[in-house]
């Protein structure tokens, strides 16, 4: 047997797979700009509900087939106003994931209420319907899905399940614009669907966020609770709950309105590319392409993909490295809420009570160790950032590069384990 002849990495001084990038286009253009400048131009920019805002809401509704949208300053404002609205609050257990960004969590200790974190499968990083139910409790209240990097949980199993128990559902699509599942979309499943605005996200406005229901009178609560309870409709009404101020900014509805003209083609562009890497990947030993539900429609705020370091031969940071030398900036998956001193030590926290608050008669249990499909996935995730503007050939190139990558390690193995020749 020849020992294999090994692909020269870039690391090493070979060629790099990737060089063709795609120019990257700036995240706003010229017609918000002239959003902008039409606000300004009335000389006063009016601080409630001016005609951006209302635009905003009924555009971003008719978008998701929804009867109503309430906007607010920020993704996470939007999810405390979904919250409020539906009463959560002390002592309440709210099962969510233990994969997502303090956004998440934030609208749940504010409200006093307990996060619960279920576990998740460890190739899709989601929570399913099967994690949820072990974390039910009496206590529960809520389930609070992160449809994470915009890759959709299968809502119409936990939604059957919360229906069954009785159980709210708000859905945080931060991440998550236009994916769906079973041909709906995502936001549309749930008492509540909540968005962001953010720069980083799919489209952005500096900040913001939208929460679409079609219930009316959960639509009116949110309203008062994300406007310091003030009378907006002429009905008369002086606060009667403690609520928030969290109305959205006229510039950014305006601008967010631009963004809307582009969210389809964006989502649609993300999804194929997304796809593309997916069916590169799936020949590939040593690599996993992400687990999307078989009828779901994935939107890839980031690519999620496994390295398995046994099959591979190579460690993650080997990986790593040698991507990253090609061209292909990929990076180790993020650690787990459960990893954060909030949780790991459970401090006595006096902004929120939450699991020590006087209303709460049930235990929590954050301990790593307790989420397996967290140590998997924490074992072998690594994802990167993919773009709406990214050419066949950039992808092409992406591909490319995972190959040479695969194949320089599985052949360095293959080559240690050959016999010597004989002399």
């Amino acid at each position: 047997m020849t020992r294999k002849t090994l692909v020269k990495l870039a690391i090493e001084g070979g060629p790099k797979a990737v060089t063709s990038v795609s120019p990257r286009a700036p995240k706003h253009d010229p017609a918000e700009l002239e959003a902008v400048e039409r606000v300004l131009a009335r000389g006063q920019i009016p601080f409630v509900r001016g005609p951006e805002v209302l635009q905003l809401r009924k555009e971003f509704s008719r978008l998701y087939g929804m009867k109503y949208c309430v906007t607010t300053s920020s993704g996470t404002s939007a999810i405390h106003t979904a919250l409020g609205s539906l009463g959560i609050g002390r002592g309440d257990e709210v099962i969510t994931s233990p994969i997502t960004d303090m956004g998440t969590l934030i609208p749940i200790l504010a409200q006093n209420a307990v996060p619960i974190f279920a576990d998740v499968d460890p190739e899709s990083l989601n929570i399913t319907p099967e994690t949820v139910e072990a974390r039910i409790t009496r206590h529960t209240r809520c389930i609070l899905v992160v449809h994470l990097y915009g890759n959709p949980v299968d809502m119409p199993g936990l939604m059957r399940l919360a229906r069954r128990r009785q159980i709210l559902v708000v859905e945080d699509l931060a991440q998550g614009y236009l994916c769906e599942i079973d041909g709906r979309l995502c936001g549309t499943f749930g008492d509540w669907g909540c968005f962001s605005l953010n720069d980083s996200k799919h489209i952005g406005a500096g900040d913001g966020g939208m929460l679409i229901t079609n219930d009316a009178r959960l639509a009116d609560r949110a309203d008062l609770f994300a406007d310091k309870c003030y009378d907006r409709t002429g009905a008369g009404r002086k606060p009667f709950f403690a609520p928030y101020n969290y109305r959205i900014n006229l510039l950014a509805a305006a601008i967010a309105v631009e963004q809307l003209k582009k969210l389809r083609g964006l989502t649609r562009r993300r999804n194929r590319i997304g796809d593309r890497l997916t069916a590169g990947l799936t020949s590939l030993a040593g690599v996993r392409p992400p687990r999307i539900h078989p009828k779901a429609r994935c939107t890839y705020w980031y690519y999620v993909f496994h390295v398995d370091e046994n099959r591979l031969g190579a460690s993650i940071e080997e990986f790593q490295a040698a991507m990253q030398a090609e061209g292909v900036a990929v990076a180790r998956h993020g650690t787990s809420v459960l990893e954060w001193p909030l949780f790991r030590e459970r401090k006595s926290n006096r902004h929120a009570c939450a699991w020590e608050c006087p209303f709460y008669k049930g235990k929590v249990d954050y301990r790593l160790e307790q989420y397996p499909g967290v140590l998997q996935a924490k074992a072998s995730a690594m994802r990167m950032g993919i773009s709406e503007h990214m050419s066949a050939e950039e992808v092409r190139q992406v591909l490319k590069a995972f190959q040479k990558v695969t194949g320089h390690f599985l052949g360095r193995r293959g080559a240690s384990a050959s016999p010597p020749r004989s002399g």
